[in-house]
């Protein structure tokens, strides 16, 4: 399994993106690579045309999209005592690694690396806050969440939409 965070555009980007399992990137990266603003229309569009397991992009403090080629999942970032955001995406990666490595569904992956990443900010320093798998767990399931950036109609009209341009393009 390989991972991607990616930020930027670099010579060779389209086929290191042609080897990678799980690709989370920044919120302007799929715009930057593709040309296509609307993140449920281009992480769709980058399973497609790079072969990613999952292409994701985090959204700060509005947390998290993906799309694992059927369906999109979203996730919003936890409320926290914000101190200091640097090293809140390396962090956020690191948790999305090890929720990974441990088996966990999407869904859980990509609340845990919210979590994760949320109490990262509570402290100074690119690594001041982070914290234990049992407290990060403990945010996971009790934490009270920004509001969503998608609504569940939302993603799922998206769903609809890039699956059928899946069923669309693969025809061809």
């Amino acid at each position: 399994m390989v991972t991607a965070d990616l930020d930027n555009l670099y010579p060779g980007i389209e086929v290191l993106l042609e080897g990678v399992d799980f690709m989370i990137g920044s919120r302007e990266f799929p715009e930057r690579l593709l040309g296509i603003p609307d993140l449920l229309e281009s992480l769709p569009e980058i399973t497609r045309r790079f072969g990613c397991r999952v292409a994701g992009a985090t959204l700060g403090r509005q947390g998290v999209l993906a799309w694992d080629g059927t369906q999109f999942h979203y996730c919003p970032a936890f409320r926290v005592d914000t101190v200091d955001t640097t090293g809140a995406g390396d962090v956020f990666h690191a948790g999305f690694a090890y929720a990974l490595l441990r088996g966990d569904i999407l869904p859980e992956i990509l609340e845990f690396s919210c979590a994760a990443a949320g109490l990262n900010c509570t402290a100074p320093g690119a690594r001041g806050g982070i914290r234990p798998v049992k407290e990060i767990e403990k945010l996971r399931h009790e934490g009270i969440r920004h509001e969503p950036r998608c609504a569940d109609d939302e993603l799922r009209r998206a769903t609809a939409r890039a699956a059928s341009t899946r069923h669309t393009s693969s025809k061809k």
